[in-house]
């Protein structure tokens, strides 16, 4: 690599073929900004209708199982419905036959109220219920003690009639919850499904904008490897280097970029700095102007047609 002082470097920069090499540079770094924003923007876009449609796609099956689940709950009170309403008959069985029990019990006191009361006169009648009077009493407390059965039985067939009628009314409105939860759902997994159609799409189009933006990374790879053989420099990102000669350590850079805020001076495009070999650009002073003699230009024409 043939080391280049001040003079050569400002020769160099006003040669067309620098100049034509720095606007192909130009251009691919403007395509790479453009090309970076649409990355980022169609990642952003990407990661946000991946995370909208697994979202939905959450809501959808809750909504499904939500469905399910009062579809069980109508099953489960359909059972217990059926079974309440044989309890339901059995217990009325049990009352009717209570019932019948003390209508019994009614008649069998009475007959023997009657026959006591039909004698004529009141010391006969006297004597007849004195007759009956134990008969009369055990009959009164079974009476009274399957009448006190037969309510209970009665408001125990009242309560299941009334769980058996809460549990009927339950299941329509059940229904009607489980089929809005199944349209939910029905609804949701069409927009997952758009959602889905248009991540495939974001997804495409990511996958070719990485594309190019490797593609223009690889351009420019070559554009700055093709800067060391034609302009004996090395070429970086943001600035040429041009190394000191083996006895000195300050190395002339020229910026490719304009920057007002990164470094410790404002540095701008075709303007020569020189650096310290260890602190590199994070120091940098600029190179006054230098008039390079008739040798120098000489040398320089001659090494510049050489390289082309």
């Amino acid at each position: 690599m043939q080391r280049l002082d001040r003079a050569g470097i400002e020769v160099l920069l006003g040669t067309e073929q620098f100049k034509s090499w720095f606007a192909a540079l130009s251009g691919l770094h403007h395509r790479l900004e453009l090309v970076t924003t649409s990355v980022d923007r169609l990642s952003e876009s990407f990661a946000e209708t991946n995370f909208r449609r697994n979202y939905r796609q959450d809501v959808a099956e809750g909504a499904l199982l939500g469905g399910a689940d009062v579809r069980n709950t109508c099953q489960n009170l359909r059972s217990e419905v059926a079974s309440l309403e044989n309890e339901a008959f059995r217990q009325l069985a049990a009352f009717e036959l209570a019932r019948d029990a003390v209508k019994s019990l009614w008649e069998r006191i009475t007959a023997i109220e009657h026959r006591c009361d039909d004698f004529p006169d009141e010391a006969s009648r006297v004597r007849a219920r004195a007759r009956h009077r134990g008969e009369l009493r055990k009959l009164r407390e079974k009476y009274n003690k399957e009448s006190d059965r037969k309510e209970s039985l009665w408001q125990a067939e009242e309560t299941l009639w009334l769980k058996v009628a809460e549990r009927t009314l339950t299941i329509p409105e059940l229904e009607v919850r489980s089929g809005r939860l199944e349209g939910r759902y029905a609804q949701v997994m069409q927009q997952v499904e758009q959602l889905n159609g248009r991540a495939q799409e974001l997804e495409a189009e990511l996958s070719d904008g990485r594309e190019e933006l490797l593609e223009v990374e690889r351009q420019l790879g070559r554009l700055r490897g093709a800067a060391r053989a034609s302009f004996s420099c090395l070429c970086h990102e943001d600035f040429l280097y041009w190394p000191p000669a083996d006895d000195s350590r300050i190395a002339l850079v020229v910026p490719l970029r304009d920057n007002a805020k990164d470094y410790n001076i404002e540095v701008r495009v075709g303007q020569i700095y020189e650096c310290d070999t260890e602190k590199g650009v994070q120091h940098l002073e600029p190179v006054g102007d230098a008039i390079p003699d008739a040798e120098d230009i000489r040398r320089l024409r001659a090494f510049f047609g050489d390289v082309a």
